[in-house]
Parts: structure tokens; sequence; C-alpha cells
């Protein structure tokens, strides 16, 4: 029953892991699902906006062409006028419809660039023109094809007139003369065709009189005109915005030749085109609607992009997931640092302990012999020193996490002495003999049983890693407002690039794990932040300072004689 909870325990991370990864794919599938209905949004909006802009367009293009040729009726009054008394046949002639014409220019605007004046007969589809640069013979040719076309066109009937006297529509009948307007490619450049169309009784055409001008003219006249009489766009929409400042209108032929274009300019983000039909001149509308005044078209605003946060979203998401699995790594390493911690200290207490019970029960049994019970003593004592320095060594790792330092006023030199002289036993038991070198007379503020555990920490790793028949030496001096403590042996020393990690808890040189030399990995972690706290520093150098191999370790240790900065006073 035990190897099922223990199996659970074992897939533990395996399932966190796969729970966070589903986390993390919901989140990106919201986060996807955000942007996917904003990019809809956005999209929708655009797409209203761009019918916005076709309906402008549609407008515009009815408008503009329904205004077109009445604004020229007043021009042709007096052709209309003789032709109603005199009749429709014999023509008057393009010089004589010319004068006609121009005698009514001070009443019409629309005579102003007037080019060219044509008269053109559908009996023998002949043309005749007035006197001008415009009246080439290819010109004179394209206006009579497109007069005669135009008015041979299919056209629904035009009802009678109920009052003769009264307004008339483009397009309806004057007693026998048809309105109308085309607008065609003279010289390479856009005309209107301005005419009064004269038919039978049958509606059969018989003469046309008319003039060019050129189209930019009358176009923009009547664009400007629209734009600021009627409500292109609906007043719910602008809510009291100019439709000349939020709308960019460009007319173009066919061909596409620019023969209007207003002062807003607008890109064609949110564009529309209309046309008008191809007997009346196919002028294209193209309406664009300014994309700073969009957002005042849409109720609420144009909708902001998403996509930052929804970047963020995922950034966090992936930097949450990174960080977590960095956690696992981290807790797996800690594990195997633990388990390597534990199996350190277990080999740490196991061989001294299994040589003092043994000892201890051979004494007790009496079977050591008089000359040996001296010896055995000084066994029991050594390895019981010994198991004290590595509990006294696991219980200042785990306490000076905490802080909590007591310094004293302490002789430096008779506190290392006393130290020195209790360590003593263990170097004799492994050759080593321990030299001091104390400078008397230093005083400093210490906390008494962290200095003991420093020194001791520093030895037994001398010792522990050292030559047999080696010297240690321990010395102190004072430097100003500091005192150091230095403790050098004869060792293989520490390379280079190993001088900072030794102080990692746990850590231990890849030379050193698996030989015969245990250890926890804790000694100069220990002893770093012993130093630390006191507001000191410790690093470790060549013995003999050219750094080269087996010269040997030079650990130092730095430390204020004032403790006015200590932790925990």
């Amino acid at each position: 029953m035990k190897k099922l909870p223990q199996r659970f325990a074992a897939l533990t991370p395996s399932i966190t892991v796969g729970l966070i990864l589903v986390a993390v794919g919901l989140t990106a599938l919201l986060a996807y699902r955000a942007f996917d209905a904003s990019r809809a949004q956005q999209q929708m909006t655009e797409r209203t906006l761009r019918e916005y802009a076709g309906f402008a367009a549609y407008q515009l293009k009815n408008a503009a062409g329904f205004r077109m040729v009445p604004q020229h009726r007043g021009a042709f009054d007096l052709v209309v006028r003789s032709i109603g008394a005199n009749g429709p046949t014999p023509p008057l002639g393009a010089e004589r419809a010319a004068e006609l014409i121009r005698a009514r220019g001070q009443l019409c605007r629309c005579l102003e660039g007037v080019s060219l004046f044509y008269q053109v007969t559908f009996a023998d589809s002949g043309i005749d023109a007035s006197a001008s640069a415009l009246a080439t013979e290819e010109n004179l040719r394209k206006v009579r094809d497109t007069v005669i076309a135009q008015a041979l066109a299919p056209r629904a009937p035009e009802p009678p007139l109920s009052n003769p006297g009264a307004p008339r529509p483009p397009g309806v009948p004057l007693t026998s003369q048809l309105l109308t307007g085309i607008f065609s490619e003279l010289g390479g450049r856009p005309f209107l065709l301005a005419q009064a169309l004269t038919v039978d009784s049958t509606g059969k055409p018989i003469v046309a009189y008319g003039f060019a001008v050129p189209a930019g003219l009358p176009v923009g006249r009547t664009v400007k005109a629209v734009l600021e009489s009627q409500p292109i766009l609906p007043n719910t929409l602008t809510r009291g915005l100019r439709v000349d400042s939020i709308l960019a209108v460009t007319v173009t032929t066919p061909a596409g030749e620019v023969v209007y274009q207003s002062e807003t300019r607008a890109d064609t983000l949110y564009a529309a085109t209309d046309s008008l039909e191809p007997r009346l001149g196919g002028l294209r509308f193209a309406v664009a609607i300014d994309p700073a005044a969009a957002g005042q078209l849409i109720l609420g605003g144009l909708p902001r992009s998403r996509l930052p946060e929804v970047l963020a979203t995922a950034c966090v998401a992936i930097g949450l997931l990174g960080m977590l699995l960095y956690l696992f790594r981290r807790q797996e390493e800690l594990a195997r640092l633990r388990d390597e911690f534990v199996s350190g200290v277990s080999h740490e207490l196991r061989t001294p302990l299994a040589q003092i019970r043994l000892l201890a029960e051979l004494l007790h049994m009496g079977k050591v012999p008089a000359e040996e019970r001296e010896r055995s003593l000084r066994i029991i004592d050594k390895e019981a020193r010994r198991l004290s320095f590595l509990v006294d060594s696991i219980l200042n790792f785990t306490h000076s996490r905490r802080g909590g330092l007591s310094p004293v006023s302490t002789d430096i030199a008779t506190e290392i002495d006393e130290i020195v002289s209790g360590f003593e036993p263990l170097a004799e038991a492994h050759g080593v003999r321990l030299t001091t070198r104390l400078e008397r007379g230093i005083v400093a503020s210490v906390d008494r049983s962290a200095l003991r555990q420093v020194v001791l920490n520093l030895l037994d790793n001398a010792v522990r890693y050292g030559p047999a028949g080696q010297d240690v030496t321990i010395t102190t001096k004072a430097a100003g407002d500091r005192w150091t403590l230095e403790v050098t042996d004869e060792g293989p020393g520490i390379p280079a690039d190993e001088r900072e990690r030794i102080f990692t808890p746990y850590y231990r040189m890849a030379r050193d794990t698996g030989g015969a030399v245990g250890g926890t990995g804790i000694g100069l972690a220990v002893v770093r932040r012993l130093v630390d706290e006191h507001g000191g520093r410790v690093h470790v150098a060549a013995a003999n300072g050219d750094g080269s191999a087996g010269a040997g370790a030079r650990f130092v240790v730095a430390l204020p004689i004032d403790a006015a900065g200590v932790n925990g006073r």
C-alpha cells in the first residue's frame, strides 16, 4: 500500500508541469480568441466605414448627375425659344446658335471656359462647329459620334408635361427639345458636351445644339455645391461635422484623368467609388473618409488594437512557464544537493561514531590492554571533537540565516590561542603542525562562538584536504579599522576558477567528490555567512602568491574592529 503514494509523489512534478502546460495552453487560446475577436471587430468597423464611403459616393454621384445638366438650362433659353417659334428645321447653324447662347452669358456662369460651339444634324450625320482651336477633324468626329450615339441610345419614354410653363427636369421634352449632358475626351482632355436635342413627334432626333467646356469647371462647381447643400452622409453620423472636412473627393474620367479633387486628402483605407452611366460620360466619384475623423463616425470610436495586450499576456505566460520550469529544475538540484549533503553528513557521523562505540565497548569489557587505553581514549576524544565540530557547523549553517550575533569586545590573540589549543589533538592525529603568528593587542568586537566556528572550520578544511606532515599557519594582524585572519596550508591549493564557488552551500570540488576525504560542503559556506554577518569579507588565494599548482591555499578573513554595524546589534 505504500508504493502507490510513493509512485504518486514521484509523478507529482510531471503532473504539475502538465497542468502548467495546460494552463499556458488555455491562456494562449484565450489570448488568441481575444485577439481574433478584436480583429473581427476592427474588420467590421473598417467595413462599416467603407460602406459609409460607398453611400457617400452613391449620393454624390446621383446629386452631381442630377445637377450637371440643369445648370446649363439658362444658356439654351434663346435657342429653345427660336426652335419653338420657327420649328426645328432648317437648322440654326453653329454660329447662330453660338450667338444665341452667348447672349445669355451674363445670366449663366456655365459659359465660363466654353471652347467650342457645335450643331449636329441627324439626317445626314453632319456636324457644324464655330471657329476654335478645338475644332480639329478628329475632335469634331468624336463630338459627332458621341452625340449621335447618346441620342440613339435606348431610353424610357418620357411622360408629357401637365404644365408646359413649369420648371422642367433634365431629359424631359421642352416642346420638342431635350436637355442632355455628355462627358467625352477631346484632344486627350475631358470635356462636358452640354446640348439641347430636338426630336420629332415620335422621339426621333433631328438636330442637337451644344457647346464643349472643360469638364473640371462644371464638375467642380457641381461637387462643391452638392457638398455644401446636401447631406451626403446622415447628420446622425456626422454630428455637426462639415462633410468636406471628413470626406476626400476625387472625380476622374474612365481613363483615370482627374477632373476634380477636394482640398481634403485621405488615404484609401476607408474609400469607395461609384460611377455615372457610360452614356453620361462614366465619371468615377471616389470618396474616402479621413481616418482622423473615422472615430467620430463610429459609436464608441474605433476599437483599439488588442495586439500589445495579447503579446504581453503571451509573454507573461511564457515567462511564468519558464520560471516554473526553472524552479522545478532548481528544486531537483536542491533535492540532489540535499541527498548528497545527507549522504556526506551520514558518512561524517558514521565513521567517528563507529570508532567511539567500538573503543568504548572494548574499554567497558576490559579487552583493551593497559598500554593501549591511553591511545584509545585519545582516539575517542579526537572523534568526539570531530563530531562536535560537525554538529556546530550544521547548527551554524542553519541558524546563521537568521542573524542574531552578540559581539563583545574580545582580545583576538587570546581567543585564537584558545581555539587552536582545542584543535591541536585533531591536527596531531593527522600529523599536522599548527603554527600561530598572532599580533598581540588586537581588541575587536566579535561574536566569540562565531569566531570560534570560523577558525575551526578553516583549520578543519586545511587539515582534511592537506597532506600529512604539513604546516598550517594561523596569522592575525591589524590594519586601520580592520583586522585580518589568515589560515595558510600546504595542500593542493584552489584553482582560480573554483575560488568563489567553494563558498557556495553544498558545493564540493570535482577532485574531492567520491574521494577518500569526506565532506558536507557547508564548512566554507558557514564561514562566509558568519563573516558577512560581521560586516567582513573572506576570500582564498594561493599560499605563495603566484597561483601555481600545489602551492597551498591561503584563506583570508577581514573583519571590522568596531562592530557597530554588525548584524543583530
